[in-house]
């Protein structure tokens, strides 16, 4: 099934390279067909959420992306960043403990659940950013309630400029830019993005949980009854 017509939501996981959100932006507008961000969403910490912000909108480099590639207006606001908070309602520094990992995966799954609540929007995930467990949570989160029409993205770099603090997109007059003393010129610089498969279980399971560890046992006990229904 084919979703066409809709609005275009963005999903990132970051933490300390705001870069990611900017080249996989970047790598969707410059395709056939370019897709452009009607929302923008980042799932992050309170520390994440500095970083991102002084880079993408301090120093105004997601401004001027949208300026260089004609994209529409792509502003951050409060409404714009997903951070989990502790017992206290305290927004959460980093996902250090099985306690914060837990809080940072009900998070996610609960914000994939009601967005995708919503058939006039399709999703685009990346995984490219932040803890690793926060990917797993963005991408187990799909596999449970993402559409046929949802997508999961991870953004690969050119070594030289993976993670480079310089380097956020392929401008359109190359520039030099310094790495480990050596000065590249980002005309050398290539972005891809990867669509990830993933298995759709959005109407195949009856999930009724609002806890991501509660939603798997509920899934494996009913996939297991039907595989003992069937013995």
């Amino acid at each position: 099934m084919k979703k066409t017509g809709c609005r275009e939501v963005f999903v990132f996981i970051a933490g300390s390279t705001p870069q990611v959100i900017t080249e996989t932006i970047y790598a969707l507008a410059v395709q056939d067909p370019a897709i452009y961000p009607y929302e923008l969403y980042i799932i992050t910490t309170r520390k994440g959420r500095e970083i991102v912000e002084h880079a993408l909108t301090v120093k105004g480099i997601l401004r001027r992306l949208a300026a260089e590639y004609g994209l529409p207006d792509i502003t951050l606001n409060d409404r714009s960043f997903i951070v989990p908070a502790d017992c206290a309602g305290n927004p959460l520094d980093d996902i250090r403990d099985s306690e914060e990992n837990e809080a940072m995966g009900d998070l996610i799954t609960s914000f994939v659940r009601d967005k995708t609540q919503d058939h006039s929007i399709r999703l685009h995930c990346s995984l490219a950013g932040g803890r690793k467990t926060m990917a797993f949570y963005l991408g187990a989160a799909l596999q449970l309630f993402g559409r046929p029409w949802d997508k999961l993205y991870h953004v690969l770099v050119t070594p030289e400029f993976e993670s480079n603090p310089d380097f956020f997109y392929k401008p359109k007059e190359p520039a030099t830019i310094e790495c480990n003393g050596k000065m590249l010129s980002t005309k050398d610089a290539n972005i891809v993005l990867a669509e990830l498969p993933f298995i759709r279980l959005r109407d195949k399971l009856t999930l009724e949980s609002a806890h991501f560890r509660q939603l798997v046992e509920e899934g494996q006990k009913e996939i297991d009854g039907a595989v003992n229904y069937f013995v």
